[in-house]
């Protein structure tokens, strides 16, 4: 079957295969990052973080309908700044990237990087960060003769945790220690006993603004606590994820939960479901209700409505923190893939710069986390 080419180099234009891109989410391959590959996460993220980058989306397709696509852009190397690095947009703020690829059709992935090797010119270095464990980019790549001069490189990133709702268990909770089932009903009758308590979702863009907002707050005094910023620390990211969250709750998606006692905010979650897929972004809880445990007592809840609401699993995205191994969650990794033209010193010294601070880059979070 033969596939036409498409290449969206500015948002009008992308906005035009918005019902055709939608399309080819609901129908691809990808699971955990679907949500990082929506259109409206795409292109917000486009519309606060675009300075000095070129759009750069390659789609095919066929009469009927797009079959693969890949949302580049490129951009000066923040590094090597003579070089030109090519980077899935969001990179920096999705915990999962890839190639969208429609299921029956995955031998077309293989036509994005035929495509990116036939125009080598247009850059010096690809950087692809946060690829999982089950990418069809990385996957593609194995399928395809390499052009001679071309260079590959796979660095393992971080580990990613989450639980699978097994069918043989009535709740999630029979499946993690009896030590956690025991905390989790002991806090929630603490709390319970000492204050008046409240669970609720956002439910409006008003709801959503003033949540993201305490949010924001609670996890930069949790961070703050560690001597550190957190991934809020910026107010055009703050702006970023507020105007995405509402969107994800027009179309459905968006679980921001809270958790009140005495009618102050104890906790929040950061939360999404997408078809049989939920997960976690962030969350923040309140350091004076430390004792109670409020973030695993509303964390257990965020769980219990996602398991309720027929999610196949719970994803606790990127990071190995100590906390999400009780909750009986299995485990994979995330990649980085750097692709660079051998023959070209710029693209050869613009890769050895980008694996190396990437790496550096993990081992120092891998170092905070502990």
């Amino acid at each position: 079957m033969s596939f036409k080419v498409k290449v969206i180099t500015n948002i009008k234009q992308w906005s035009n295969w918005q019902e055709e891109w939608n399309d080819l989410l609901d129908d691809s391959l990808t699971f955990e990052a679907r949500i990082f590959l929506s259109y409206e996460w795409l292109t917000t993220w486009w519309q606060f973080f675009s300075s000095r980058k070129k759009l750069m989306v390659i789609a095919f397709g066929n009469d009927k309908n797009l079959v693969a696509a890949a949302p580049f852009f490129s951009a000066p190397s923040p590094i090597f700044p003579f070089a030109r690095v090519l980077k899935f947009v969001g990179d920096g703020n999705s915990d999962y990237s890839d190639f969208l690829v429609r299921k029956g059709f995955q031998d077309s992935a293989k036509l994005i990087w035929q495509w990116l090797f036939a125009n080598c010119s247009l850059w010096d270095i690809i950087a692809l960060h946060e690829l999982p464990s089950n990418s069809q980019t990385i996957s593609a790549l194995k399928r395809i003769q390499i052009p001679d001069g071309i260079r590959v490189s796979v660095l393992a990133g971080e580990i990613c945790h989450r639980i699978s709702f097994d069918n043989h268990f009535a709740s999630w909770r029979e499946q993690v220690s009896q030590s956690l089932r025991e905390q989790l009903k002991r806090r929630e009758r603490q709390i319970l006993r000492n204050f008046s308590v409240q669970f609720s979702l956002a439910q409006s863009s008003e709801e959503v603004e003033k949540v993201m907002s305490q949010l924001f707050a609670l996890h930069r005094l949790r961070w703050g606590q560690l001597g550190q910023t957190g991934v809020f620390i910026f107010p055009k990211v703050r702006q970023f994820h507020i105007e995405f969250a509402k969107k994800a709750l027009s179309r459905g998606w968006l679980k921001l939960h809270r958790l009140d006692l005495d009618g102050s905010i104890a906790a929040a979650y950061y939360a999404f479901k997408l078809g049989d897929y939920s997960g976690f972004y962030s969350c923040g809880f309140n350091p004076k209700f430390t004792r109670y445990s409020v973030g695993k007592v509303l964390l257990a809840k965020v769980i219990d409505d996602a398991q309720k609401e027929g999610a196949k699993v719970f994803d606790f995205m990127r990071g190995d923190e100590n906390y999400k191994s009780e909750f009986g969650t299995v485990t994979q990794r995330n990649f980085h893939l750097f692709v660079w033209q051998q023959e070209k010193p710029i693209s050869r010294s613009a890769a050895i710069s980008h694996k190396f601070t990437t790496w550096l880059a993990l081992k120092l979070k891998e170092k905070a986390q502990r």
